[in-house]
Formats: C-alpha cells, structure tokens, sequence
C-alpha cells in the first residue's frame, strides 16, 4: 500500500473511532441515567422482593462490565491497525531508501 493511501487509510480509521467514541459515550450516558432511575424506582418500591432487587442490580454490575470489556476491545483493536498503518509506512520508508 502507499503512504498516500495508508494516509486515506488512517485519516478513515481516525474518523470511524471518533465517531464511535461519540456514540459509545452517548450510550454510555444513557446507560447511567437508566441506572439511576432504575435505583430510585427500586428504592421507592417496598413491594419488589430484596431478592428481585439483587438480581437486577447484579444484571447492571454484569453489563457495565460487558461494556467496559468491550470498550477495552474496541480501543485495542483501533490501536492494532494504527500499528500496522504506521509500521506499514515505516517498511516502505526503508524500502524506499534502499
């Protein structure tokens, strides 16, 4: 690949995480404030069973940690292919200079 289209290459890659940064955290923010309702509905709820409660407060600590695993995996991915965008422009610097 040239270094012109690894550059369209990068410029594409660099726009799509944005753009998922931004709906990543939108539906983060979504998450939380659903969080937060659903803790008042339940703490205003003397009629929902303590074991119900549990449950459903286990079912956000899971997906909270799903989200964050997948964040994690996301951001790790993004940084892989710049990795390979940059060390791909580094080998044909060299092979250029060759």
């Amino acid at each position: 690949m040239e270094n012109k289209d690894k550059a369209q290459a990068k410029q594409m890659i660099d726009y799509h995480k944005a753009a998922f940064e931004t709906y990543f955290n939108s539906v983060l923010m979504l998450q939380e404030q659903t969080t937060k309702s659903l803790d008042n509905m339940l703490k205003q709820s003397p009629w929902i069973p303590a074991q119900t409660k549990a449950s459903i407060n286990e079912w956000i600590g899971i997906y909270k940690k799903v989200t964050a695993d997948f964040k994690e995996s996301v951001d790790q991915n993004y940084s892989k292919m710049e990795e390979f965008l940059t060390s791909g422009a580094e080998n044909s610097k060299s092979k250029n200079k060759k």
